[in-house]
């Protein structure tokens, strides 16, 4: 053995335990997160709103370095994800998709949001989609979630509460859900779970879908039960016990998902958004045509939408 190579393995043990101790904070600080959060968001979704038959300067929160990215990666089970998609610096999962300009991770440390961009909300297929808020409401947010990604969590419960009662409520935004999992961001039981609340949805209606919805987010951490792994069957069964409490039978979301093919319309989801746009992430979400990409704070949110109000 050289001289070299313990001073190798030295410097490879410090990395270890660094990388440990920012897996341990992070888990501390999405504990805290989640008390938080669920304090806030403590109301179900009302039935506001109908099936959608017709078409109708520093931005991020989370700043990372390449060593504590690395880090983070790890802790969100996407030590895949740089052959699929890298963390952006604005809070979110940026999809790579063939032929897309993805910045690096020093790239979105520095810029802190990505360059602004606007979709063509006439390409959108909002037909057959679970909708929150009035259908004449002056302001349509579309959003893109994973159930599996972290910040599309942050943003459903620190952002979306407030959002829905400062607007939705109001009657100015309506609330158009779209799936987007990223399996290949290692998001194994994100499609499990977009194909079991889409039947909630068909069988339960708007109201059912938000509260089951709301839950999935708020409770992603405890829906296995226990048990050592999430599986499909466990994800789902957990996703149907929160359609009983809707009143929304076990059976039949199980019939959807088995004789339905509920995945068509999540595939359908992802397809639509990439064929209009590109470096897409999850969240991400449309105001009237102004694309909002990573779990912005609920100001720019708040920004955007008075723009469109006035």
């Amino acid at each position: 053995m050289t001289q070299d190579e313990p001073d190798k393995q030295e410097k490879e043990e410090e990395e270890d335990a660094s990388e440990q101790e920012a897996v341990k904070q992070q888990e501390n600080q999405d504990q805290s997160e989640s008390e938080n959060s669920q304090e806030e968001s403590a109301t179900d979704y009302k039935d506001s709103g109908t099936r959608q038959d017709e078409g109708s300067g520093q931005s991020g929160t989370v700043q990372m370095s390449v060593k504590s990215l690395v880090a983070g990666v790890f802790v969100l089970g996407v030590a895949v994800g740089f052959a699929g998609g890298v963390l952006t610096g604005n809070g979110g999962l940026m999809i790579a998709q063939p032929g897309d300009n993805v910045p690096n991770p020093s790239q979105a440390e520095e810029t802190g949001s990505q360059e602004t961009d606007t979709v063509d909300m006439s390409k959108i297929d909002m037909k057959g989609e679970p909708v929150l808020g009035q259908e004449d409401a002056p302001v349509t947010m579309v959003i893109y979630e994973d159930y599996q990604c972290p910040f599309c969590k942050r943003f459903e419960t620190q952002t979306f509460p407030k959002i829905k009662s400062n607007y939705v409520d109001s009657g100015d935004v309506k609330v158009v859900w779209k799936d987007f999992p990223a399996p290949s961001l290692g998001h194994d039981w994100a499609e499990p779970a977009a194909a079991a609340t889409e039947c909630v949805y068909r069988e339960g209606g708007n109201e059912a879908f938000w509260n089951v919805n709301k839950k999935v987010f708020e409770q992603a951490k405890t829906l296995t039960r226990g048990e050592d792994e999430f599986t499909t069957e466990n994800i789902q069964s957990r996703i149907k016990e929160f359609a009983s409490e809707e009143g929304v039978s076990e059976s039949a979301v199980q019939s959807c998902i088995e004789n339905d093919n509920p995945m068509q319309e999540v595939n359908k989801d992802k397809q639509g958004i990439l064929e209009i746009t590109s470096n897409i992430g999850t969240p991400t979400a449309v105001v009237n045509g102004k694309k909002v990409v990573g779990a912005q704070p609920y100001p720019q949110f708040e920004t955007v939408i008075e723009e469109e109000l006035s």
